[in-house]
């Protein structure tokens, strides 16, 4: 009975991945890859599924992306801490376009969005998401302000 519980919040979630997986193929199966995530999930697995979620090109206005990508990479990131790098740009650009660029306001902002977001639905993280936010977001200040850093950049080329 637990597991099923277990994967219906995991489905509830992943909603929003779920309806797009309806249209596009990387959608699918990044919500596929995204159920078998694991500590044993090999690096090889982890690459696809990183591959996979790349592909998606979720686009709308910042917060829209911001709030489609946060579950999905912060899940991974419980995981595989190790693919901070090909994944905070999703968390950290939206909100850098929205005017955050300095560390601990990105934090915050992370943090209070987690928040706000699971007073609307509690299921809008895993429970392994908000344990990566509320135990392992703040020691990636140097990988944060290497994104910010990367946006600066991109901002003024």
């Amino acid at each position: 009975m637990k597991t099923k519980i277990t994967n219906s919040e995991f489905e509830e979630t992943f909603s929003s991945l779920t309806r797009m997986g309806e249209r596009f193929a990387s959608a699918k199966n990044t919500f596929e890859l995204l159920k078998e995530l694991n500590p044993e999930t090999t690096t090889a697995q982890t690459h696809i599924l990183v591959s996979e979620l790349n592909k998606i090109q979720f686009s709308s206005n910042t917060n829209t992306v911001f709030y489609f990508y946060f579950p999905i990479v912060s899940h991974i990131l419980y995981y595989k801490p190790e693919h901070e790098k090909d994944l905070l740009k999703y968390l950290i650009g939206p909100n850098f376009a929205n005017g955050t660029s300095e560390v601990d306001e990105m934090i915050a902002m992370i943090k209070g969005a987690m928040e706000f977001k699971l007073k609307e639905n509690e299921f809008y993280l895993t429970k392994e998401s908000q344990f990566w936010v509320e135990n392992e977001l703040l020691k990636l200040e140097k990988a944060i302000q290497r994104e910010i850093d990367l946006c600066w950049k991109e901002l003024e080329e």
